[in-house]
């Protein structure tokens, strides 16, 4: 079953459903502190390429940070602009097939 958050917009629970929200994914690091935000649908390829789970619950486990390797950061969805742009976006055609599958 959907949520919905205040403004009564769906509040995305998996990688595909925050790409397909246009949110963004900020990963903040306990360890350092360090905070990246990544394009959702680039994680998204990654975790569909090597068979991760997607969902935002799970995410966080699979992620290391950059500065100090600490496994497990905190995931939380924003609307900035990705500053971490290493993984590459999925191909239209992949994407597209994505979305089909969705709406399916």
């Amino acid at each position: 079953m959907a949520r919905y958050d205040a403004d009564g917009g769906q509040v995305p629970r998996t990688l595909f459903e925050a790409a397909a929200f246009h949110r963004s994914v900020q990963a903040a690091c306990a360890g350092c502190g360090h905070i990246g935000v990544f394009h959702a649908a680039a994680l998204w390829r990654l975790f569909e390429r090597r068979q991760w789970p997607g969902r935002l619950a799970e995410v966080g486990a699979r992620l290391r940070c950059s500065r100090c390797g600490r496994r497990g950061t905190a995931i939380s969805l924003t609307r900035d602009p990705p500053t971490i742009t290493s993984l590459p976006l999925p191909s239209d055609v992949e994407w597209r097939r994505a979305v089909s599958r969705f709406r399916a």
